[in-house]
C-alpha cells in the first residue's frame, strides 16, 4: 500500500511530501531527494537520493519525510552527499521529533544551485555546461556545490528529472507518442530513451508505463 500526504504548511519550503509504505512496492520512478525515515519502531534514518527504482516489499509500514533539496544541508547540517543510498541513523524518534528537526533555522541556500535546478525542472535535456554558464560557474565548481545540496551530480539529477517528465508526458496523453516524449523529455531520440528507462526501472518506458497503469 501506498499514501502520500501533503507536509506541513510549515514546511512546505523544505518537505516536498510524507509518504507511508507497507507490503509489496508498486512500479516506481527513482526519487533523487534525500528521505527521513521513520520506521515502525520510532527510530529515524536518513536515506540517500535514488537514480534506480528500489523494489521489494516491506516487513513493516514505513514512513518517509521526502527532503526538498537543499534541506539536508541547510536545515539538518548535513550535506546530502554523505548520506549513503543505503541510509545512516538520524537521531531522535517518531515523526514528532522528525518534522521538529526540520523546523531548525537553516543555514543560507545555495542560490547558483538553486537558479540550476529551476532550471533543469523547465529544460532537463540542457547540457550542464549551459547551466553552469548562466550561474557564473565552471562545471567542476557546479558539480561540488550540487553534490552538496542534493547528493547527485548534475547529469545524474537531470537523468532522473527526464525519466519523470517522460511519465508525466505519457500520462497526459491518450495514446503516448514515444518519440515525441523522448524529444519532448530532453533525450537525444526514442533509443536513448528506452536505454535510460532501463537503467532507471528495470524495464522499457512502455513495458513500465503499463505496469503503472495496471497496479492502480
Amino acid at each position: 500500500m501506498t499514501t502520500d500526504f501533503a507536509p506541513p504548511a510549515d514546511l512546505a519550503d523544505r518537505v516536498g511530501r510524507v509518504w507511508r509504505r507497507s507490503g509489496e512496492l508498486p512500479p516506481a520512478l527513482p526519487q533523487p531527494f534525500v528521505d527521513l525515515l521513520v520506521f515502525a519502531d520510532g527510530s529515524l534514518w536518513l536515506t540517500g537520493p535514488e537514480t534506480e527504482a528500489r523494489t521489494g516489499s516491506l516487513t513493516e509500514p514505513l514512513t518517509g519525510v521526502r527532503l526538498r533539496p537543499g534541506t539536508c544541508a541547510s536545515v539538518l547540517g548535513i550535506a546530502a552527499d554523505e548520506v549513503p543510498l543505503a541510509g545512516m541513523p538520524f537521531p531522535g524518534s517518531g515523526l514528532g521529533e522528525a518534522l521538529r528537526a526540520l523546523r531548525a533555522p537553516p543555514s543560507p541556500a545555495d542560490r547558483a544551485v538553486g537558479q540550476v535546478l529551476e532550471a533543469m525542472r523547465a529544460a532537463p535535456g540542457t547540457p550542464v555546461s549551459r547551466h553552469a554558464a548562466a550561474v557564473g560557474l565552471s562545471e567542476r565548481q557546479l558539480r561540488r556545490r550540487f553534490l552538496m545540496v542534493t547528493g547527485l551530480s548534475p547529469k545524474a539529477y537531470a537523468r532522473v528529472l527526464r525519466v519523470h517528465r517522460a511519465v508525466a508526458l505519457a500520462r497526459a496523453s491518450s495514446v503516448p507518442d514515444w518519440a515525441e516524449i523522448a524529444v519532448r523529455s530532453g533525450f537525444y531520440d526514442q533509443p536513448h530513451m528506452i536505454a535510460e528507462f532501463r537503467r532507471a526501472v528495470g524495464s522499457s518506458c512502455v513495458r513500465f508505463f503499463q505496469a503503472v497503469a495496471a497496479a492502480r
